[in-house]
């Protein structure tokens, strides 16, 4: 047993954040829950470095691997799957070990994302055609004239985003910004909570997302796993295709790159992402503490 109600673990990719939360687990007789966007999809394993089936099997895990890449998933739907799952933990005594690098999947236990219902699958798939149909200028003029107020600070060529605002304002007649000025739910209470945040020094990241892709490219899984996702033909708009790694290792797999320049890319664009990882984490995570080392010390 844990002093507090729930742990939380982030830091940034290749910090050992997921052994640290599988180690405080055994330790408490607790059970660790995801809070990264790209370990949610259950076509991608090993190129977002989801714990392996061994490693669940050792100690309790949920929330990974349990959506389909089709879906476009929000961090309001996550609160929504996790919260359920909390009570239940508190209910028989088991301290939830929370871990992930999404920033924004913290925010939102802690109330700070205001929640926005769900939107149908009708809904969303509307879009989406009208997307494929007549590409992202013609939603842009779309939700320029819907909602204004929104299209006014979103990029013009951000897909991802347009559509989002596009499904908001259809399919709850409010724009996406009336709904994010709105206070979110409280899931967490910080202050009954132990928050660490694992940042080693940048040496040991880099080191180890050299390691980490050596290791990833260098295994069948993962063109298993990246041919089964291209067979998809899902949209390069959507979440999934957005992981490090994808696109790259399907223009591989196509014979448009070399496996050196693949090793490469991914290597690069992981370090940019743990940097980018830690200026987000230096504004919004400073009442965590931080680490620079795995320890325990509850």
């Amino acid at each position: 047993m844990s002093n507090y109600n729930s742990i939380l673990i982030s830091g940034p990719t290749a910090s050992g954040k997921s052994k640290l939360a599988m180690d405080i687990a055994a330790k408490i007789g607790g059970v660790v829950i995801n809070a990264d966007s790209m370990q949610i999809y259950n076509t991608i394993s090993l190129i977002t470095a989801r714990p392996s089936n061994k490693d669940m099997d050792m100690i309790p895990h949920f929330l990974y691997g349990y959506i389909d890449p089709k879906i476009r998933y929000s961090v309001g739907e996550w609160v929504g799957d996790i919260e359920p799952l909390i009570n239940f933990l508190n209910k028989i005594d088991k301290t939830p070990v929370i871990v992930g690098g999404t920033g924004l999947y913290f925010s939102g236990l802690f109330g700070e994302i205001s929640e926005i219902p769900q939107i149908s699958a009708k809904t969303r798939s509307k879009w989406e055609d009208i997307k494929k149909q007549k590409g992202t200028e013609a939603l842009f003029h779309k939700l320029k004239e819907l909602d204004p107020k929104s299209a006014a600070i979103i990029n013009s060529t951000d897909t991802t985003r347009i559509t989002r605002a596009l499904e908001v304002i259809d399919g709850t007649g409010k724009s996406i910004k009336e709904w994010q000025a709105l206070p979110g739910k409280t899931i967490i209470n910080k202050s009954l909570s132990k928050m660490i945040y694992l940042c080693p020094p940048r040496d040991v990241i880099n080191n180890n997302i050299i390691k980490r892709t050596k290791e990833i490219i260098g295994n069948n899984q993962l063109y298993e796993e990246i041919n089964l996702l291209s067979s998809q033909k899902i949209s390069n708009s959507y979440p999934v295709m957005k992981a490090i790694g994808v696109k790259d290792t399907i223009a591989y797999l196509d014979g448009e790159i070399s496996i050196e320049i693949l090793n490469d890319r991914i290597i690069t664009n992981t370090k940019k992402y743990a940097k980018r990882q830690l200026t987000w984490a230096r504004r919004k995570m400073i009442d965590w503490e931080w680490i620079d080392e795995p320890k325990y010390f509850l």
